[in-house]
């Protein structure tokens, strides 16, 4: 029987219909109604250049269609009702994601990642909530509501709406128009326009419309019930009927900026948590996260907090190898530029991949790596006297716990940076620690 609700690893494939013993080889059956579904989402993507189009490839597995995954994470949802959850590889000895706890481990991972540099996943829910065991799904679904509540208590936006009624008495303005065409039956009535201060405006009944589908989506009774908590604080709001529109004039006034982060938490929900099925056109929709840019950010993030008297830049621009005429030729754009307090230039990559504990000295970074490491040094460090340059990658178990450095051409140095993707942040402004190898808790390796 196949399942409606599929959790694989990236990099695992997808093949349509049944196989033998999936799950055993990181392979993983869907069935045809859903693989199709997702298959139309990667090759719309891919035709429209979208953000989505490497986010697989298709292939074939045996006498099998397939989809190879690559290192995108999150959620694809099917009409038929299919949820495939996709999570990080676990950085675990080889065998260990079969272990107990695995998936678990896996998750919390992701949310932890995602609540340090994703702006939906700022409010976390109540730590009671064990987030590791919940499906994906529910906890997106929960981090919405998290995010409207904190919103909302702060209060919610009202705006003055012109209402035009017909009623025994003046109030506002009488609308002559209206009041000369009134029949003789009605002459005791007049027709008015007034403003009144009212909650029903865009942003709101955005929200309003996405905590009822949060409501519908969920089956986490927790959740429900925030979800009706929420429902009653809007009862004056009705829910948006033209959902483009309203995105397009959500306005916010200086005294409502705290709604401001709610537009994306709607468009996650409404467009990107929500097949739809419209005439006979099915839908898959896809929350996914590319986990080369979730580690850049969650490793930038760290750096801040572990010494925050450096200055961190991520994805630098502004430098090219060579020029033709006017015209930059063959721009680099190194991952991280880090400034030390004593005004020493770093540039870093990060690197989302394992390193191979069995091939010392250089552990299988690839020789593509140590070229690139190269031109960024050449650009960013010229005449500087120590020219360091790092690659950081996740610690793996069988890794020393300090590896030698690199000697590059020009003596400059290249260190191979390892991170503890488990271990908490420790805030230091000691330069030279992070060059050794221990820091308490150890967050980085070097």
């Amino acid at each position: 029987m196949m399942q409606t609700h599929l959790i694989v690893r990236e990099h695992d494939t997808l093949v349509r219909g049944q196989v033998t013993a999936p799950g055993t080889a990181n392979v993983h059956a869907l069935a045809s109604e859903a693989f199709e579904s997702v298959q139309e989402l990667l090759v719309q993507s891919r035709s429209e250049e979208g953000e989505l189009n490497s986010v697989g490839t298709l292939t074939r597995l045996g006498r099998h269609d397939a989809i190879k995954l690559s290192q995108w994470v999150g959620l694809i949802r099917t009409p038929d009702g299919v949820t495939v959850e996709i999570l990080p590889k676990t950085h675990e000895r080889p065998g260990a994601r079969q272990g107990e706890g695995s998936l678990e481990r896996s998750r919390a991972l992701l949310l932890r990642m995602l609540q340090a540099t994703h702006k939906n996943f700022r409010v976390a829910p109540p730590a009671d909530l064990d987030t590791a065991r919940m499906p994906l799904l529910e906890v997106f679904l929960r981090y919405a509501l998290e995010a409207i509540r904190a919103a909302m208590r702060r209060g919610v936006p009202h705006a003055y709406v012109t209402v035009q009624e017909e009623r025994p008495g003046l109030r506002g303005r009488l609308d002559l128009p209206r009041q000369v065409r009134q029949p003789a039956h009605r002459a005791h009535l007049l027709h008015v326009e007034y403003d009144e201060f009212l909650p029903d405006r865009p942003e709101t009944r955005l929200t309003r419309l996405t905590v009822e589908r949060i409501l519908s989506l969920s089956r986490v009774e927790g959740s429900r019930r925030l979800a009706r908590e929420l429902l009653l604080s809007l009862d004056g709001v009705p829910p948006s009927q033209a959902v483009s529109r309203d995105f397009g004039a959500w306005r916010l006034e200086r005294g409502n900026a705290h709604f401001a982060p709610l537009e994306s938490i709607c468009r996650m929900v409404l467009y990107q948590l929500n097949p739809l099925v419209g005439g006979s056109t099915a839908q898959a929709h896809a929350l996914l996260f590319d986990m080369n840019k979730v580690y850049e950010a969650y490793v930038a993030r760290l750096l801040r907090e572990q010494f925050p008297k450096w200055t961190i830049e991520t994805q630098m621009t502004d430098r090219a190898l060579g020029s033709v005429g006017s015209l930059r030729a063959f721009p680099v754009r190194p991952d991280l530029l880090i400034t030390t307090n004593s005004g020493q230039i770093i540039v870093a990559d990060t690197k989302w991949k394992r390193l191979k504990p069995g091939k010392a000295p250089t552990y299988d970074v690839s020789n593509t790596d140590a070229y690139q490491m190269l031109a960024y040094s050449e650009l960013y460090q010229r005449g500087q006297s120590v020219q360091e340059l790092w690659l950081i990658y996740p610690r793996l178990p069988d890794l020393p716990s300090t590896l030698p450095p690199i000697t590059l051409v020009g003596d400059r140095i290249l260190r191979l940076v390892t991170i503890d993707l488990g271990s908490p942040v420790s805030p230091s402004s000691d330069e030279e620690s992070a060059r050794q190898v221990t820091l308490e808790p150890v967050v980085f390796s070097v």
